[in-house]
């Protein structure tokens, strides 16, 4: 497995989802197949939401092929149940009992009849994969496994057997139930988790988050009234059977609203003034109702519009098992052509993954992707760490500029502040770790994002104990932004010494829980630290997984490199435990084909055995250099440890193979309940493990198995493998039982009833493949066109990028051989161009540079340059071109921003000002506090930055936020020259990234006549009073807008693009950086121009000419630098909006006292913002809210 062994004592089940549903689609263009992987799957909103999104417009047309992945079958058989549901006829009707199916504790009987049936009718589809696949579900709902379809089947199962009951087994099944319930319930006085949901208003969602979380667990069912109607009496099954054991487990942060949008809810409706805080709870619940039932709707009808003899435009697999081994063997089974793979479904499970051959296999007609053009990993990061995500993700990421990863995290590391996180997460530093693994956060090269995390920001400024912050990233693979190149066409190289220096760093920060110095200093900087080291995510086998996707990207000499980076571990004194592992290490970097130490090669295997043959190699024939270790726990043995294990949360379980005086720790360890028949002896010896179904409840055997050198167990006579607990802070209560070695068993390595050695892991047969990943060829040593890449000192950070650029040119050759000196512009922030004389020749590199800083190596004879250029990465340090939009497979691709589709996205109403207070607050979040200390002037030297003030005025403008009247158009203007009108018709809310956008449309200057007539038209309206605001940009600035105004009416378009585009035409995008000339295509100019007409019928003129944009703020990134949490307001010079504001309106910030009414909570008469019930609340907070406390402008 690519994570350790954990003991999961205390399990939770999450039928539902803790985040707002998502587009995933919304980085494709609007033509591209959506193949769409979701790892740790959860519940099925985003599908659902995604289906909605691409219902109208030219994605109407998308096919959408989700693959879902959860190692919580219950999750797969509970959205199982709701698509079929919708796939029936009359689907509509039943949205109601559909939502209490999905959501809701109790039952109403029309609902559980409803699902009762249903299940009943699965069952009878389900008996074997050949009966489901031609079923009237098999067309769209596919199982990707035999074991996945059975699974499903036995929960459908339990879920009938539920009605089958006599009435005392009935009776003590709810009774049961319901005490599970009432158990499962937070103990915290207040759950605020669903006002996530309602971003950038999630300030006024607070009450009402505690109140329906109250309701909702007090209940079971979502309501406004805090007690159950009496028909909602029956338990719903579905929520009874899952890991956690045959009960109720739900995770007690659950709260349906969370899968909503509430921005909805609160924000004021066109035609409606109401201040967000007016709203009741009965209202947002119906709006979170009618939101499923358009979600639902789109979905039925689409299941609705193909039959079981066509080809469905929507396609659901499912997957029950790991995320990291689905994804390699996905990968293996696409390289190798074969359906049996080698990898584990799940941990505690010994079978391995075979996928149906009818859609994975050679000869279907039909094949189920293998690689992914959207990968989503729900917030695993979490529970497997970030760098295993990559390493498995990348190979199945599809090579396209559109493809991305997304990576969702909720917890902040304890003791870290959030622009801290990812790089702990990483264990490096960003770029350094993009550039070995081949991916990079989209928004950490552009320096902003479109999504907004206003809630965070709000929690984290009002209370400090605050421990999640919840982050979405977007990857994609490196390689240029404005012609696109895939990793491969943009190899990178490193020197042996660098690289090993790199991959040491990453070895120590990997195991940095093994630093026993590192962490008592961390422990008392922050005590609360001590709390990271109960999440260990990596073991040696993970880092070896790293270092095989390093040695298929990078350029180097690799034996060196290893031979180096292998000196540099023996050496290493600062992790306590670490030459414990060193065995574990090397076998694994053997067993993956990425380095073979002198002492494992075959020859020294033989010769040690030549010497002294050990008794347990006895009767093998031949000695290969890895053997498989299988060690057999008796239940009896076991059993009277497991509630110690429990009460420890999540320990790693390891081996030890120890001798005399020998003690070698193995990580990468296999465990299964089940029992274990051996056959053959000696080198002929094979095991089959039956697994226990009932696994840890039942009477079977634990069995453990893994991979050891076999120099380590031919070296000593008497040697012992022992099954122990791996030492951290979080384990410390188990010493007690364990003893300071956490010791749950161990056996003597002779003891043929416990212990066997294998030559190859249970369940294999000998034609089976060694347990070893498929490689992809390895680079060659020296490649043409290569960038090499320099590290700082300490091999953790890259520093420049250099590469060779033979002269082949003719014209080119005979201006350097006359003496001519070459010159480097910058064409984008990825790429150059070397100009000599009339020619030049163009380089892309994986990260941006600063051509200004080039340093040039000219070697005339032998027709050679090399260029140095340092990497752009600085915040703060942006190019014009920060919007790229790039040509893919005749479509249109956007790099950095995201689409929306506009007619989906809730307007709002800007009548009432005070209904609006959330705005400003929200778009400030675009400056850091950075970039708050910078004096604003007609340029700041920071394009980006330039262009976020010209945003905050037209926003604070268009939201009647900055004047009680917005106004006509804007005219963004250089030198007093106009290059580009925009007319903004609506504020909406983009609910999906939590932020607001501009309904917009733009008309660049350009000399056409008959747009010239048209203006004189309307000229009087326009120019008249305070109808048109002016807005002066220095020329950079203006270049950059040439790039969003291009990104903008693409990221929203509903048309194609004509075949004489005149982005086909010219090549270029945007079409000219001309002031008085259109950047834009004329594609869309005109279309769908109805809504602009009514908002302005005196400007029916410009309609031809004007072309529809969705401007968004560009926030700034809290996890690079600090954002909403000034270290020193009184340093700033325009003090910033006191963020905190929001979260305090109706409760005491210091004991979460409600306030009984208006005026009955104290307020700090510096900020006027934080209230107390008390004097002496105010007095406990101060400490804390002091750093906060910011005297409001004027």
């Amino acid at each position: 497995m690519a994570h350790p062994a954990i003991w999961r004592g205390k399990q939770f089940f999450y039928p539902i989802g803790n985040t707002s549903a998502v587009c995933l689609t919304q980085d494709l263009c609007p033509s591209e197949k959506a193949d769409v992987l979701l790892l740790g799957c959860g519940d099925l909103r985003h599908i659902l939401y995604t289906v909605y999104t691409d219902s109208t417009g030219s994605q109407a047309s998308r096919k959408l092929d989700f693959t879902c992945c959860d190692l919580e079958s219950a999750v797969i058989a509970r959205n199982a149940i709701l698509f079929t549901l919708l796939a029936d006829e009359g689907a509509v009707q039943k949205v109601p009992q559909i939502w209490n199916i999905f959501f809701h504790f109790y039952l109403d009987k029309a609902s559980h009849d409803l699902l009762i049936s249903q299940c009943r009718k699965l069952v009878e589809l389900s008996s074997d994969l050949d009966s489901w696949n031609n079923g009237p579900y098999g067309h769209f709902l596919r199982m990707c496994t035999r074991d996945t379809l059975a699974e499903l089947r036995r929960l459908w199962q339990l879920y009938v057997k539920t009605t089958a009951c006599s009435p005392s087994e009935a009776k003590a099944f709810e009774s049961a139930y319901a005490a599970d319930v009432k158990a499962s319930k937070a103990k915290f006085k207040f759950v605020y988790t669903s006002s996530r949901a309602a971003g950038p208003l999630s300030m006024y969602a607070l009450k009402m988050a505690g109140d329906h979380y109250n309701i909702y667990w007090e209940t079971g069912i979502c309501s406004a009234v805090p007690k159950r109607p009496s028909e909602m009496s029956r338990p719903n099954p579905t929520l009874a059977y899952s890991m956690v054991g045959d009960k109720f487990g739900v995770h007690y942060g659950t709260d349906p609203l969370s899968c909503f949008h509430l921005a909805e809810a609160l924000a004021p409706a066109p035609g409606n003034s109401c201040h967000p805080e007016k709203v009741a709870l009965k209202d947002t619940i119906n709006v979170c109702k009618t939101q499923f039932f358009r979600w639902c709707t789109s979905v039925s009808k689409v299941l609705g519009s193909q039959g079981p003899s066509s080809p469905s435009p929507l396609i659901i697999r499912c997957f029950v098992g790991d995320a990291l081994s689905l994804c390699q063997a996905l990968g293996y089974s696409r390289t190798t052509k074969s359906t049996s793979t080698p990898f584990p479904v799940a941990p505690w499970k010994s079978a391995c993954i075979t996928f149906d051959p009818e859609a994975y296999g050679t000869d279907t007609k039909s094949l189920a992707p293998t690689t992914f053009n959207i990968i989503d990993t729900s917030n695993l990061l979490d529970h497997v760490g970030v760098l295993n995500i990559l390493v498995v993700t990348c190979p199945i990421l599809q090579r396209t500029p559109t493809a991305t990863l997304y990576t969702e995290g909720l917890s902040c590391l304890s003791g870290s502040s959030p622009e801290d996180t990812l790089p702990q997460q990483l264990c490096g530093d960003i770029a350094a770790i993009g550039l070995l693994l081949g991916l990079i956060p989209v928004s950490f090269v552009s320096q902003f994002t479109n999504r907004s995390n206003m809630h965070e920001l709000l929690m984290q400024s009002a209370k400090e104990d605050v421990t999640q912050n919840y982050e979405r990233l977007a990857w994609k693979l490196l390689g240029r932004t404005e012609k696109f190149a895939t990793d491969l066409d943009c190899p990178i190289e490193i020197a042996p010494e660098q690289l090993a220096g790199i991959l040491f760093n990453l070895y120590l920060d990997i195991f940095f829980y093994q630093n026993m110095a590192r962490k008592m200093t961390m422990v008392k900087q922050s005590p609360s630290s001590i709390r990271i080291y109960g999440d260990i995510h990596y073991h040696r086998r993970a880092y070896a997984e790293i270092l095989s996707v390093v040695k298929r990207r990078v350029i180097t000499e690799w034996a060196p490199t290893m031979n180096i980076l292998h000196d540099k571990i023996l050496g290493d004194k600062t992790l306590l435990t670490g030459m414990n592992h060193y065995q574990d290490l090397c076998c694994q970097l053997h067993l993956l084909d990425v380095f073979t130490v002198e002492w494992m090669s075959l020859q020294k295997v033989q010769e040690v055995c030549r010497l002294e043959r050990p008794l347990v190699f006895r009767d093998w024939k031949t000695l290969q250099q890895t053997v498989c270790v299988v060690l057999i726990i008796p239940r009896a043995r076991l059993q009277p440890l497991l509630p110690a294990l429990d009460e420890a949360g999540t320990p790693v379980l390891q081996c030890d193979v120890r001798g005399a005086v020998t003690s070698n720790t193995f990580s990468c360890i296999n465990t299964v309940f089940g029992t274990v028949k051996i056959s053959g002896k000696g080198d002929r010896k094979t095991a089959a493990i039956e697994e226990d179904a009932t696994r840890r409840y039942g009477t079977s055997p634990l069995v453990v198995w893994f991979w050891v050198p076999s120099v380590v167990i031919a070296n000593e006579h008497r040697m012992s493998v022992v099954l122990t607990v791996l030492s951290t802070p979080a384990t410390f209560s188990l010493t007690m039982k364990l003893g300071f070695d956490l010791s749950l068993f161990h056996a003597d390595m002779g003891d043929e009833q416990l212990v066997h050695i294998l030559r190859q892991r249970p369940n294999s047969v000998p034609e089976s493949p060694e347990e070893k990943s498929i490689q992809i060829s390895d680079r060659p040593m020296k490649t043409p066109g290569a960038t090499f890449v320099t590290l700082d000192k300490e091999c953790k950070k890259p520093l420049s990028f250099t590469t060779r650029v033979d002269i082949v040119e003719p014209e080119m050759k005979a201006s350097l051989t006359s003496g001519a000196t070459p010159t480097v512009n910058q064409v984008s922030m990825h790429s150059i161009a070397i100009v000599l004389g009339d020619k030049s020749l163009q380089f892309p590199f994986p990260l941006p540079i600063d051509a200004k800083k080039a340093k040039l190596r000219i070697a005339r004879k032998s027709l050679y340059i090399e260029v140095t250029l340092p990497l752009k990465l600085a915040l703060g340090e942006t190019d014009s071109d920060m919007f790229p939009v790039i040509p893919h497979k005749g479509d249109l691709a956007l790099w950095n921003m995201h689409r929306v589709n506009l007619d989906q996205c809730v307007p709002f109403s800007i009548t009432n000002k005070k209904a609006l207070d959330w705005v400003n607050p929200h778009v400030s979040l675009m400056l850091s506090e950075r970039e708050r200390r910078i004096p604003e002037s007609l340029t700041t030297r920071s394009t980006l930055l330039d262009i976020k003030h010209t945003l905050h005025v037209i926003f604070g403008h268009a939201s009647g936020t900055t004047d009680d009247k917005p106004p006509l158009c804007y005219a963004l203007q250089e030198e007093q020259k106009i290059f580009v009108m925009l007319f903004i018709t609506d504020l909406r809310l983009d609910l999906g990234s939590h932020a607001i956008v501009a309904d917009a449309w733009v008309m660049p200057s350009s000399p056409e006549p008959a747009k010239i007539e048209a203006f004189g038209k309307v000229s009087t309206h326009v120019m008249s009073g305070t109808n048109m605001k002016q807005l002066g940009i220095a020329a950079e600035e203006r270049k950059a807008w040439m790039h969003l105004l291009v990104a903008a009416t693409e990221r929203c378009r509903t048309w194609e693009h004509k075949t004489n585009c005149e982005y086909r035409a010219k090549g270029a995008i945007p079409l000219t950086f001309e002031p008085d000339r259109n950047p834009i295509c004329s594609c869309g100019a005109g279309v769908g121009t109805e809504a602009f007409v009514k908002k302005y019928p005196m400007l029916r003129p410009l309609a031809p000419h004007v072309t529809r944009a969705a401007i968004s703020p560009l926030f700034a990134l809290s996890y690079m630098e600090r954002v909403g949490r000034p270290k020193d307001a009184d340093a700033t010079k325009t003090p910033p909006t006191p963020v905190s504001a929001a979260t305090v309106h109706h409760v005491c910030a210091t004991c979460g006292k409600e306030g009984s009414g208006s005026g009955s909570l104290l307020i700090c008469s510096r900020c006027r913002v934080v209230r107390y019930c008390s004097a002496n609340c105010q007095r406990e907070d101060w400490k804390g809210h002091k750093k906060h406390c910011v005297v409001p402008s004027s």
